[in-house]
């Protein structure tokens, strides 16, 4: 029966109606794929089909007989020849080929499918080499199929399919990732049944995202209904075919329904089994040989999924055929015997036709188990002589090992992970390795690549194979193989030409920003449309140097840049791969500007993002996390540079100019990006400080500045030393002063730098000097400081003298008695107005980009500045109309009228009244703007900053909060006005202003009801007197509102009216006023959050815009530009003067240091990138960045990084980048030397002198020598470990240890505790490990004891299969170890640290990690009232210059030590939670307390925990740790600086003591808790009782 949801009305589904649309539509736009007339004739001429000639009977059907080819008689065609019962019927002789009669396209009626997949029906002649060719215009002309990347053959079982649940989803999942991620095909017996119906079901779940060319390979004889594929019953199109798919007859089968193409194999017969097996073969042989590409067959896999007898046979033709076999054990009957008899096989080589060779063999007794094996599973279908013949083809099968991969379904690998390695295992010559390389490129799997190709080192890749795979690997985004080429030879600066750069921006993704800001031109894509955009991006700040002529026309190969790595990483972000950006962020030249490059690039996409109107909140929300995260490594990176270095170091790293961002400096970037967490940088602010105080010094106060702002104050305070700059020498040398050798060396280094890093003070005299008086006033007044202060004040008086003409009007300040209205006041104000003029117009031509216009346009996008030009504009033109007015006349004497006071002379004349007050309108507007602006200068405080930020943004929630009051105040003001002012004759304004007035006003509680009854009277009472009524309408005697309401429309519209304001005022009054608190309460929230990164902000705004003001004050500053500008005038036009000119090539002449110095910073930069990277691994990824950024932008201490630890790492920073620029920095010194050579032609080579001991081959050397040492002293301690665990090692020990010894380093990486035997509390001994037998990798016969104690709670199943490892589960339990990932073994967790002797969870609660809680309370030990030596009286006692402390030690029943409070995690707990709680439980005896006790008891605990402080997350070496379950320890530690924690405890279960431990004495603790107890002490900086040996033994001193 037909689904009704699939056909219509009239018997016609619309999948046929949409069908026949698309090929109208098609074949109007003339796009039609072929000609369906030509395919028919094609058909006719080409294929053909094999039917039963000669009608034998069989046997008697239930109607009419039966023929030995399975058609009943009315089956055969007309004219039959029909032949005796007698005569054996035979295939070749009784069949014959006859024109194809089922082909075109199937519409599955019956099936929620859009599915209509191509079919045709085949002889099975043309399953032969010869024939088979003609299946290639079909799929190629025809069908149109599209080149794969990939050809999957599936076989397994079909009617007698069993295969476990969990085996067919992996099989699944596995199947769909292979065909998705490579483009490829998948080959099926294309029946609806068995492991075809699995691929059909996947398939089809995945046809909305992705289009996968799945072909069926069918048995024709066998499928049900195929009548109705035959043409003659076609019903609607000659090309799409009606087909259902009811449940079919025994020994039949439907076609799955989610397939894109079939071949129906026919060889005359309908009972035939295995027909389409030869077709299928040859096929899939031409498949491979159709889309080969330089002369390498298409990769094929087959994959074998349980199966009966035909699947052997099919994997059998499939290895002779050379492709590789995956077979997936667990899956039942023909996959397992294939997988067992593969372990059976063992190798033996044989001398065969002059040569040697390897061939899998199984002995006889293996052979008889693999016999029996098949009698279980194939007696009931195939006869016995069968078992021999699948016996032999096993063995074959068996014989072909290296071909087949065994897949076993356990969690550790996916099957597509299989199916690669088995592609990889069949690689042969160069070409197919390069197209297997590109299969493991598209999949992602370059650990297969690495194992299976490049660690073989059997063949050596030539630089354009690299070039090429490194371009595919690029174009799909896979960071693993990009790193694993460049590890194996490929060279990206070699790859990295003009024109490959090029290719990569005109294949571009189309989802990509950079796709649609580069593809909107009719042309390919330029490298000068890339430089553009990059302009265009930063804003046209500076000039990118892909726009050069030589990179856009008659571009060469060997055109090549010298920072490839920052190409790349531009080329990443622009496509959106934040992934591909850092990796090639860690061979970055300039990794902190290019990491705030690519910040600007990912905000920007955002905001194009946004304008495009593509409402994609995850893209967005991707977008802004990778914008957050270069930001992140930049300040990271800085914070490292910050700290390692001294101060003229780390801002030569911010100041030097980087020639590859058109010479701007890492300050300016940050700048003009606005980096706001950059600038909030403890480095960015300390150096912007060194800008606020100019030259002067920075440690003095502000106070002694204001002091000192009258001359000749100034020369009394402390300057720095100038530098001897370029300029100086360059000056003494034009007035031919002599200048010594070892100063014009001093200035031809670094020293124009000097001012700028701090390093002047150190200097000798030979190139530094102080300055003289004028040069101490005018360093003075040119400071940013003072330029504020002195800004500050005449602006003040601006304000003060405007505000005074404003408010006092006195006849006594007329100027001129002969019509003058100019007051000595107006004087100042107009002076000071003019003279912001130039001020503006100063600061628009120093605008940060290079376009004028764009210029106008950023500086009018500040409210200030916008505000300044609104003012200025107001007040000239208040200004005019002031002027205009020709009399002076108090605002009195014009209200009253009295024109005596106005007149001079005899004439009276008040003309100009208006004139008079509008410039009164206008000022005193004007006033209030000048007011608004002079807020800004308090933005420079850190208290009064961010508070007037939050206005700035409460403005804005302000804004748009009036919408929704103007909704309801129009909806109210409109009602009420209409109910109590019925036919109001009034202006339509005055209207408005009344209602709208009213209705606002009483949102503030202006209610009048008194008014509200007079209203309905003034509003009503006119209606009485008027015609409008009646004359029967009753009219009140006397119009009152008391007598109206007595009316029915009196009363109804008082009612109604006071209804709407009630209802009025409760949303307005409650809701929307509650609705702006909220809004506001949010914004200040959000704001106070990020106070210091506002205020710091605005600080560097502030300081940058008084460093370009002028040293003159407002309204002084119009001297120095009128000075400036006839200066300019005069040297420029009159004198002509070349003296710049000859200074310039004087300065030009001489040596440049910029090159040496960026590269020097590219140095330290890459050093300190070598450690940042180390601590990020060490410290899980982000949490390090973020934990960075929280230190720089909060202003907490950093001083973490100047560790032991850091040292170590510097160390090792040094030692990575030192091999690779030894040699760059001798090239450097032997330069310079010969330049000094040549400049001096009196020395001689002989005469230089040897590189000093400090030089920094030396010093490299040294490094090398000191590190190489200290690892040689470690190599012992990671015998045991394989090579996972050496990385994980390397970056969780490298975070905890500050100077490991040998000792130290091999209790972290491996376990001694764990070992101990018998296990805790039974007699169980352990089985016993010796050297070498820990780790996992070894391999022994190993047989531990099992041991789970039933005693204590099981919190987890005794079997762990359905527990989900490495995860939070459902149950919110936390089954992620702090030290990474750990592997899952047979569903089994393994300790990460090796073997212990004992499987099971032991006396542990949970399998895999058990994570407790261990929390550290100290307190500091007070002395009560003596004063000793060393002791302050009531205060802290001192030992040996450190504070004594206290810590809270617990003894618990059955435990022989002290411990601290500890417990475990509970599920959905976080860890500062599970510290707290255990204090509460085990002190406090928290939960067997009522509610009102807890409550104090909490109060007095919670400030504690305000100084809460992780010590370490990591392993527990434990006597109860097992192979399976083990402990891990987070430390943390909390100070009690108010001695909350009094000793008013109540024991908790178990405790039987607590007790104030001093720690003046070693406390007697359990091994693991006297490190713990170490590293508080040290962290605390307090008195410790252990030696400084046994502090260094732990690790931990400091």
């Amino acid at each position: 029966m037909l689904s009704p949801t699939r056909a219509g009305p009239f018997g016609i589904s619309p999948s046929k109606i949409f069908q026949g649309i698309e090929m109208s539509l098609k074949l109007l736009k003339g796009n039609s794929t072929f000609s369906y007339t030509a395919f028919e004739q094609w058909i006719k001429k080409e294929i053909k089909v094999r039917e039963c000639c000669v009608f034998i009977k069989k046997m008697d059907g239930e109607l009419e007989p039966i023929c030995h080819c399975g058609n009943v008689r009315s089956a055969h065609s007309e004219g039959i020849q029909i032949h005796g019962e007698t005569e054996k019927w035979d295939k070749t002789t009784h069949t014959t080929l006859t024109e194809c009669s089922a082909y075109g396209k199937i519409n599955f009626l019956d099936e929620d499918t859009t599915i209509q997949p191509e079919y045709i029906r085949v002889a099975s002649d043309y399953g032969d080499r010869k024939n088979i060719q003609r299946m290639e215009k079909l799929l190629r002309e025809f069908w149109g199929c599209k080149q794969p990347g990939l050809l999957i053959s599936v076989i397994g079982g079909n009617k007698s399919f069993h295969a476990p649940h969990d085996v067919c989803l992996h099989f699944q999942h596995g199947l769909l990732n292979a065909a998705k991620s490579t483009n490829g095909w998948i080959i099926t017996s294309g029946q609806d049944e068995g492991v075809t119906k699995l691929v059909g079901d996947i398939i089809g779940r995945s046809i909305l995202t992705s289009k996968i060319y799945t072909i069926g390979v069918a048995n024709w004889g066998k499928t049900w209904n195929k009548e109705m594929l035959l043409r003659k019953n076609n019903r609607f199109n000659e090309s799409i075919t009606d087909y259902t798919t009811s449940i079919p007859e025994l020994g039949s089968a439907s076609l799955e329904p989610n397939h894109s193409h079939f071949f129906l194999v026919d060889d005359g017969t309908t009972q035939a089994s295995g027909v389409e097996i030869k077709f299928r073969g040859e096929l899939e042989f031409l498949i491979t040989k159709m889309y080969e590409k330089d002369g390498v067959p298409l990769p094929m896999i087959c994959i074998m999924l349980e199966g009966g007898s035909q699947s052997i046979e099919m994997a059998l033709n499939s290895l002779r055929m050379g492709q590789p076999l995956v077979v997936i054990k667990g899956s039942g009957r023909a996959a397992d015997i294939v997988c067992t008899a593969c372990e059976m096989t063992s190798f033996k080589e044989d001398f065969i036709d002059g040569e040697f060779v390897v061939r899998g063999v199984i002995n006889e007794e293996g052979k008889r188990d693999i016999s029996d094996m098949l009698e279980a599973c194939f007696s009931k279908f195939t006869e016995n002589s069968m078992i021999e013949k699948l016996l032999k083809s096993v063995v074959e099968i068996a014989s072909f090992k290296k071909q087949i991969t065994v897949y076993k379904i356990d969690g550790s690998e996916p099957l597509d992970f299989a199916i690669l390695s088995s592609l990889m295992k069949s690689i042969g010559e160069s070409a197919a390795r390069m197209r297997q390389l590109k299969l493991a490129i598209t999949w992602g799997h370059e650990k297969v690549a690495k194992e299976l190709i490049f660690e073989k080192k059997d063949y050596k890749f030539r630089p354009d194979e690299l070039n090429s795979l490194l371009m595919f690997s690029i174009i799909n985004r896979r960071v693993g193989f990009i790193r694993l080429l460049l590890d194996y030879g490929a060279d990206l600066k070699n790859f990295l030409t003009a024109p490959s750069l090029t290719k990569l921006y005109n294949i571009l993704p189309k989802n990509s920003g950079a796709f649609k800001l580069l593809t909107r031109f009719d042309r390919a894509v330029s490298l000068r449309d890339v430089g553009e955009l990059m302009e265009r991006i930063m804003e046209g700040t500076f000039h990118s140097f892909l726009t050069q002529e030589k990179y856009n026309q008659d571009m060469r190969e060997d055109d090549r840049f010298d920072n490839p790595y920052d190409l790349m990483m531009l080329y990443s972000a622009l496509i959106d791969a934040p992934d591909m950006a850092k990796f090639f962020w860690e061979n970055s030249r300039t990794p902190i500007a290019t990491s705030l490059i690519v910040h600007k690039i990912f905000l920007f996409l955002d905001k194009m993002e946004s304008q495009w109107a593509r409402v994609d909140e995850e893209m967005t929300e991707k977008l802004e996390t990778s914008a957050r995260e270069f930001e992140k490594l930049a300040c990271g990176l800085m914070t490292i540079c910050y700290h390692n270095y001294d101060k003229p170091d780390w801002i030569q790293i911010l100041i030097v100019p980087l020639k590859e961002w058109g010479g701007l400096n890492l300050f300016d970037l940050a700048t003009i990006i606005e980096a706001k967490n950059f600038i909030a940088h403890a480095a960015y602010q300390s150096y912007l400080t060194d800008l606020w105080m100019g030259q002067l010094k920075p440690t003095i106060n502000a106070g002694r500045l204001f002091v000192c702002l009258v001359p000749p104050l100034p020369i009394f305070l402390p300057y720095n030393k100038l530098p001897m700059t370029k300029k100086d020498l360059a000056r003494k040398i034009l007035r031919g002063q002599e200048i010594t050798t070892r100063a014009r060396k001093r200035v031809n280094e670094d020293v124009e730098f000097a001012s700028a890093t701090g390093a002047n003070d150190s200097d000798d005299g030979d190139s530094v000097r102080s300055p003289d008086l004028k040069e101490k006033l005018y360093y003075f007044y040119t400071s940013p400081v003072i330029k504020f202060y002195l800004n500050s004040l005449t602006y003040l008086a601006f304000l003060l003298l405007y505000g005074y003409g404003l408010l006092v009007d006195d006849k006594s300040l007329v100027i001129s008695q002969n019509g003058s209205r100019l007051e000595w006041q107006d004087l100042y104000t107009i002076v000071f107005v003019l003279s912001t003029v130039p001020v503006e117009i100063n600061q628009i031509r120093n605008g940060r980009t290079k376009s004028n216009l764009k210029k106008v346009v950023d500086h009018f996008a500040d409210t200030y500045n916008l505000m300044d030009f609104i003012a200025v504009c107001m007040f000239m033109v208040a200004f005019a109309l002031k002027a205009s007015t020709p009399y002076y006349c108090s605002s009195s004497k014009l209200a009253e009228g009295d024109s005596n006071d106005c007149t001079i002379g005899s004439s009276m004349n008040l003309n100009h009244f208006g004139n008079y007050h509008a410039n009164r309108l206008l000022s005193a507007m004007c006033f209030s703007f000048y007011c608004f602006r002079f807020v800004q200068l308090f933005e420079i405080n850190d208290q009064i900053g961010p508070k007037v930020f939050m206005l700035k943004k409460m403005s804005i929630d302000l804004f748009f909060f009036l919408f929704l009051l103007m909704v309801f105040t129009i909806a109210y003001g409109v009602s009420s006005q209409a109910l109590l002012y019925p036919f109001r004759e009034t202006s339509v304004g005055e209207v408005i202003f009344e209602l709208m007035g009213r209705s606002y006003l009483n949102v503030f509680g202006e209610i009048d009801l008194d008014g509200f009854d007079e209203h309905l009277k003034t509003g009503h009472c006119r209606a009485w007197d008027s015609t409008i009524f009646d004359s029967e309408i009753a009219k009140p005697s006397e119009c009152t509102a008391k007598s109206l309401l007595h009316t029915e429309v009196g009363r109804v519209n008082y009612y109604v009216a006071f209804t709407l304001l009630s209802l009025y005022l409760l949303f307005v009054n409650i809701m929307l006023i509650n609705l702006l608190i909220a809004i506001f309460s949010n914004t200040y929230e959000n704001v106070e959050t990020q106070s210091g990164i506002i205020y710091k902000t605005q600080r560097a705004e502030m300081i940058l815009e008084f460093r370009e003001r002028p040293p003159l004050p407002n309204p002084v500053s119009l001297l120095y530009f009128l000075f400036k500008t006839s200066k300019f005038v005069y040297r420029r036009y009159i004198k002509k003067i070349n003296y710049e000119k000859d200074l310039q090539k004087m300065i030009s002449s001489m040596p440049n240091r910029h090159s040496s110095m960026a590269y020097r910073s590219s140095l330290m930069e890459a050093e300190c990138r070598a450690q940042f990277i180390r601590q990020n691994k060490s410290d899980s990824g982000d949490r390090m960045i973020s934990h960075t950024m929280t230190n720089e932008s909060t202003g907490t201490d950093s001083s973490h990084y100047l560790d032991l630890s850091a040292k170590i790492n510097r160390l090792e920073g040094q030692l990575t980048v030192a091999t690779e620029n030894i040699s760059k920095i001798s090239d450097l010194l032997k330069q310079r030397v010969q330049g000094k050579t040549k400049r001096d032609s009196t020395t001689s080579a002989d005469q230089v002198k040897p590189r000093r001991p400090g030089s920094p081959q030396s010093v490299f050397k040294e490094i090398l020598e000191r590190v190489r040492a200290k690892r040689n002293s470690y190599d012992e301690a990671f015998n045991e470990l394989s090579e996972e665990e050496e990385e994980k090692e390397v970056g969780s020990v490298a975070g905890l240890l500050k100077e490991p010894t040998l000792a130290t380093w091999g209790s972290l990486v491996t376990h001694s505790q764990a070992l101990t035997t018998p296990y805790p509390g039974t007699d169980i001994e352990r089985f016993k490990l010796e050297k070498g037998q820990i780790a996992w990798k070894s391999n022994f016969d190993y047989t531990p004891p099992v041991y789970d104690n039933e005693e204590i709670p099981q919190l987890d199943p005794k079997k762990p299969n359905e527990l989900r490892f490495n995860h939070v589960d459902s149950d919110g339990v936390d089954r992620i170890s702090f030290i990474g990932k750990y592997t899952v073994h047979e569903g089994f967790p393994r300790n990460p640290k090796g073997r212990t002797g004992l499987i099971g969870k032991g006396n542990l609660p949970r399998w895999g990690p058990n994570k407790l809680a261990v929390t550290i309370v100290t307190r500091y030990k007070e002395q009560p009232g003596s004063s000793d030596s060393g002791e302050v009286p009531g205060g802290v006692i001192n030992k040996q210059g450190q504070p004594v402390v206290e810590v809270l030690l617990l003894k618990m029943e059955g435990s022989p030590h002290y411990m601290f409070p500890q417990g475990f995690l509970a599920p959905s707990e976080t860890v500062k939670h599970a510290h707290q709680r255990v204090v509460l439980d085990l002190c406090y005896d928290f939960c067997n307390q009522t509610k009102i006790a807890q409550i104090p008891i909490a109060a007095s605990i919670d400030p504690i925990f305000s100084q809460y402080k992780e010590l370490s997350s990591s392993y527990m070496d434990d006597p109860m740790n097992t192979d399976n379950s083990w402990m891990e320890v987070s430390a943390a530690t909390v100070h009690d600086n108010q001695n909350a924690m009094s000793s008013d405890f109540k024991l908790g279960s178990g405790v039987i003591q607590i007790v104030w431990f001093t720690v003046t004495e070693r406390p007697d603790l359990h091994p693991n808790m006297v490190t713990l107890l170490r590293k508080t002490l040290t962290v605390l900086k307090s008195y410790s009782p252990y030696t400084a040996a046994e502090e260094a033994e732990s690790g931990l001193s400091g």
